[in-house]
């Protein structure tokens, strides 16, 4: 397949380059220039018809441009609208014109939320439903929990005791995204502990001994370098993202403990 990833220099946009550009033909886009062998079209996608040239003759675009949560504050309400919400209409413009097959646009699980991101997101999804009912263009929406980058390996092993999900799960969610047969659909992209419902009724009494039951040893590590455990906890229900999608996470506190602990410290 021909594939335009918008937002080349991103953590998503670079991830997946690597991961696909062995299988199919790869052209990349970005406001900024990128240092890569691959075709390259530098654009901003909130200008008018800025991915035309880019988008001719392609199948799939990823698109991934986007403010994120961890952004507010540091921009205003009106670059988040002109780049989550205008870039996205933009893009869709662009594959129409270029009549694109399909299209994998980076939502977020903050689209449950109630803050400003959460409202681009909300809009970006019902484009996204837009041009699949009235131009016929194939949707995937995934909605990421977080992953943004991480000061060091501690909190990496902290967040997936809380909401977070690994870079390489969500990487992977958006090559099943690309190469999948489903029309149309929204996926949550979120970690997956394999906790009973046993588990959830004991959490409140004793969470340090449910997760040492789920991931033997973690009792230790966690109290050793004081990591900070959710409220509560929740089995996720993965099963339109397993069937549908394809997608099944690989990556939870247990495989952080098997990549990063020796001798019961954390080794970077």
């Amino acid at each position: 397949m021909k594939i335009l990833i918008t937002g080349a220099s991103g953590s998503v946009a670079s991830g997946v380059t690597g991961q696909l550009d062995r299988k199919h033909e790869i052209t990349l886009s970005d406001v900024v220039a990128v240092d890569t062998p691959l075709p390259f079209h530098r654009a901003d996608v909130r200008q008018i018809g800025a991915l035309d040239q880019a988008s001719e003759g392609m199948d799939v675009i990823i698109h991934t441009p986007a403010f994120h949560g961890i952004h507010m504050g540091k921009h205003s309400e009106q670059e988040f609208y002109d780049l989550n919400i205008t870039g996205t209409f933009q893009m869709f413009q662009s594959a129409v014109r270029n009549k694109v097959r399909r299209v994998v646009w980076l939502s977020s699980m903050s689209f449950y939320g109630d803050d400003f991101y959460a409202y681009t997101k909300k809009i970006g999804e019902q484009l996204c439903r837009f041009y699949h009912e009235s131009h016929g263009i194939e949707v995937i929406m995934l909605r990421p929990a977080d992953f943004t980058p991480y000061p060091d390996i501690r909190h990496y092993g902290e967040r997936l005791l809380h909401g977070g999900v690994d870079r390489r799960d969500v990487i992977g969610a958006v090559a099943l995204a690309v190469e999948g047969t489903a029309a149309f659909g929204a996926y949550r992209i979120v970690r997956e502990d394999r906790f009973t419902k046993d588990d959830v009724e004991a959490y409140p009494e004793s969470p340090l001994e449910v997760w040492d039951r789920l991931y033997p040893g973690a009792k230790k590590i966690i109290e050793a370098y004081h990591l900070q455990l959710p409220s509560e906890i929740r089995i996720p229900d993965l099963s339109k993202e397993k069937q549908e999608l394809g997608y099944s996470p690989k990556y939870n506190f247990g495989t952080f403990m098997q990549e990063y602990i020796r001798d019961g410290v954390i080794a970077p």
